[in-house]
């Protein structure tokens, strides 16, 4: 590769405008007569790391972790909150039970009423003796 065009792409790499095959070929197309350029091409291909080949899948991994550890605190929270919840609502649901419903006052007392119904009463004949516009007489039979 030219001299000339190895210091343009150098200067690009220092202004941050390369691409990265572009940086490629300014660190491998290196001559000997760059010191400068071949300090710094020698220090990147020396400390170059490979990415593993799973490397977004751990990446992921790892976020799915810390977000599913926030919504298990948040799921704990909202079900303890419920239970919560449903026991005020049974309590206070329940503060009225002594209390009975008409229905169940009638109930109560038709069945009181039929406790009494061996004491017969007597019925009574009425025997109308005179009648007119204004009076009228009974005659009561036992």
């Amino acid at each position: 590769m030219k001299e000339e065009t190895i210091k343009n792409l150098f200067e690009k790499y220092k202004k941050g405008e390369t691409s990265l095959k572009e940086e490629e070929q300014l660190f491998y197309n290196v001559g000997e007569n760059q010191p400068e350029i071949k300090i710094l091409a020698d220090f990147v291909n020396e400390n170059k790391i490979e990415t593993p080949s799973n490397f977004n899948d751990t990446l992921w991994k790892s976020f799915e972790k810390k977000t599913t550890k926030n919504n298990n605190l948040k799921i704990g929270i909202f079900s303890a909150a419920a239970s919560i919840l449903l026991l005020v609502s049974l309590y206070f649901g329940n503060l009225n039970k002594d209390e009975l419903s008409y229905a169940e006052k009638e109930a109560l007392l038709k069945e009181a009423k039929s406790m009494f119904t061996d004491a017969e009463v007597k019925q009574t004949i009425h025997n109308i003796i005179i009648e007119t516009d204004l009076i009228i007489v009974y005659t009561k039979k036992e």
